[in-house]
């Protein structure tokens, strides 16, 4: 098993034993033996850069029971069965796209554009409505096959979630609070937050009626001190960024305000086919980037892009498809700033089958040392980033010591 990393212009390619990738002992000792060729001696001064954030795609959801939607996978037998029954142009047409060898946001895409022919050209608004009715249908399936809920995952998949949340908060309360900008629709990151007790900012104002505001953003949380200072920055907090939009987004037009967004709850039992697809997400449409530059999402790319001009830089990618294109020219433009610093993990080699941005962040990383590259099932997969190549300390209790140290406590009384 091949393993390829590029630091600071530095380039090593380890070899890890195929019949070892599930021995954690094995894996542990090979970045033991490995930590001068992937920089770990040096990770920790990017980690502690002024401003940190991260960019987390589906690969970062894997764990939890989410499947990443370019890997040719086609759940929609049932559908297609359903639209066989009546042959005429329109079904046919929806059939051959979703039989087609191509992505699957490619065939929600042609669906789409052939609802917008039908529409603006053949002037046909009713087989339109039927198509775009039909593509619902899809993307529900997409919803209940790819995106996991919490009732998936609460009881006993969400550790490597809490640990990546207990290191990254684990900074110099001095140093600015961590970001997480992420186009995954579940809430994997809040609910470890919320598991292990570190307070978040996702863009909503409100208890009863939690309305989107992106200027919460800009708040920042203190605790009050006896001196005459503003106080101390409270460590156990973060911002979280959809960028795409989430399961809990939904759209209310009675509220008068600019977004009409509202968050709901999805508690540990909401099941999937209670859920609504008239929520306020972006589907995985190739089209995509034009919705982009709708609200809410056009307010949420802005802080993406302004977030990577500060200084003092570091931008970790992690499980991230470099298929979006909107999200690679934010990338793109961030690194005109000289103070940004680029670590990427990629769970697949970089080849020639490989999206062309990354390819080229490939090319440019041995002559730009801002650039750092991990490749490979091992160095590039969130579990083994978080794990061994984060190199910030997790000092969070865990809320089982916290409860046996009282009962200690208690006891002693």
């Amino acid at each position: 098993m091949k393993n390829l990393i590029t630091f600071e212009g530095n380039n090593y390619e380890l070899e890890f034993p195929d019949d070892k990738i599930n021995d954690s002992n094995e894996i542990s000792l090979f970045f033991k033996e490995n930590s001068d060729k992937m920089g770990l001696d040096k990770l920790n001064k990017y980690y502690l850069n002024e401003n940190l954030a991260f960019l987390c795609g589906s690969g970062t959801s894997r764990i939890l029971g989410g499947r990443t939607i370019n890997n040719g996978d086609s759940p929609f037998e049932d559908i297609i069965n359903e639209l066989s029954k009546t042959k005429d142009n329109i079904n046919e047409k929806i059939i051959e796209i979703l039989n087609e060898g191509i992505l699957l946001e490619k065939k929600f895409d042609k669906i789409n554009q052939f609802a917008l022919f039908m529409e603006n050209i053949e002037n046909k608004t009713n087989e339109s409505k039927r198509i775009k009715k039909t593509l619902d249908l899809i993307l529900s399936k997409f919803v209940d096959c790819f995106i996991p809920f919490p009732n998936e995952y609460i009881e006993d998949k969400l550790s490597l979630h809490e640990l990546f949340i207990k290191k990254i908060i684990s900074r110099s309360e001095n140093l600015n609070r961590p970001k997480i900008f992420t186009p995954n629709y579940d809430l994997g990151f809040e609910n470890a937050c919320e598991r292990i007790g570190v307070s978040y900012n996702n863009g909503f104002r409100g208890t009863h009626l939690r309305k989107f505001d992106p200027d919460t953003f800009h708040n920042e949380s203190y605790i009050k001190q006896e001196s005459k200072s503003k106080g101390r920055q409270i460590g156990n907090y973060l911002n979280i960024y959809k960028l795409h939009g989430s399961i809990s987004w939904q759209y209310n037009s009675k509220l008068n305000d600019l977004y009409s967004l509202v968050e709901v709850q999805i508690d540990d039992d909401y099941k999937k086919e209670d859920f609504k697809t008239e929520s306020l997400m972006i589907f995985p449409l190739q089209t995509k980037k034009s919705y982009s530059l709708d609200l809410p999402y056009s307010e949420l790319f802005r802080l993406f892009s302004k977030s990577l001009l500060d200084n003092q830089n570091t931008l970790v990618i992690l499980g991230y498809s470099f298929l979006d294109e909107h999200i690679n020219d934010i990338i793109k433009t961030g690194l005109y700033n000289p103070n940004l610093t680029l670590i990427i993990h990629s769970y697949s080699l970089i080849s020639e089958d490989s999206p062309q941005f990354l390819k080229t962040l490939k090319n440019r990383s041995l002559d730009d040392h801002r650039i750092q590259i991990y490749e490979g099932n091992l160095v590039g997969s969130f579990e083994n980033a978080v794990k061994y190549l984060n190199p910030l300390n997790s000092y969070i209790p865990s809320k089982d010591l916290i409860i046996e140290t009282l009962k200690e406590l208690l006891k002693s009384r």
